[in-house]
């Protein structure tokens, strides 16, 4: 069956986004086009009112600040996903050991299958990425460094077993992924995988990285600390309405 298409709607002098979540036939994002627009709660209930023509069950929003969740909360959202946010200066850049069978280099585009069962290993079915996903990660910002962890088992054979989008905009980094294969974790992969980012952000001069991590996962946020990241004080939400209701 084919994706729906996305829709953009225009109400009350705001614009709002509507695409498949997932490249899902039942669930859709929500996403304000504005950066840090506060959408109205009328606003919201006519994109409501188009998903719902569409044929969507539930609707998502994208990660929004807590000063932007207001309206999404009166038009009957509820909270359901949070996350950290954290931020590296890049000024003291940690220096990963290398693992003598781990590669670091660019996929290639017969390698992305391989990329997507690594996460979907990595993470639940609601954070999971498609091949789409991926492609939308990495065309996010201005640059993006899409690397993977090659393991050499002999000459001849090899495998995915990890890897990182890092995006650049306006002298900001971007750590949009990371994932390690659950079976060859705590091995200093991602510790490669996010230096080899580092570095690449140090060369165009970026200014500082940012990253998020679901609140729940506490290995995720001590890993981030222990690579130089600083937790914030803003969160970012991710809200759901279930249309069936």
């Amino acid at each position: 069956m084919d994706t729906k298409p996305s829709e953009i709607i225009e109400a009350y002098g705001q614009h709002l986004k509507l695409s498949p979540w997932h490249s899902s036939d039942s669930s859709v994002l929500m996403t304000p086009l504005t950066a840090f627009q506060r959408l109205n709660s009328k606003t919201i209930r006519r994109g409501l009112e188009n998903a719902r023509e569409a044929g969507y069950s539930v609707v998502y929003t994208s990660a929004l600040m807590d000063q932007e969740i207001h309206g999404f909360l009166q038009s009957g959202f509820t909270i359901k996903e949070q996350l950290h946010i954290l931020r590296h200066s890049l000024e003291m850049r940690p220096q990963a050991p290398e693992v003598a069978s781990i590669k670091i280099r660019k996929p290639t585009h017969r390698e992305i299958a391989a990329v997507v069962e690594v996460d979907k290993r990595c993470f639940d079915s609601f954070w999971t990425m498609d091949a789409d996903g991926l492609r939308e990660a990495i065309e996010a910002t201005t640059r993006a460094r899409f690397r993977v962890a090659i393991h050499h088992v002999e000459p001849v054979r090899s495998e995915i077993v990890g890897y990182a989008i890092t995006g650049l905009g306006d002298r900001k980094g971007y750590l949009q992924r990371l994932a390690v294969d659950p079976s060859f974790q705590r091995q200093g992969i991602a510790r490669q995988l996010v230096c080899d980012g580092f570095e690449w952000l140090h060369f165009w001069r970026a200014r500082e990285e940012y990253v998020n991590t679901q609140t729940s996962n506490e290995t995720a946020l001590k890993f981030y600390l222990s690579m130089g990241f600083e937790l914030l004080n803003e969160r970012l939400n991710i809200l759901q309405f279930d249309l069936g209701a």
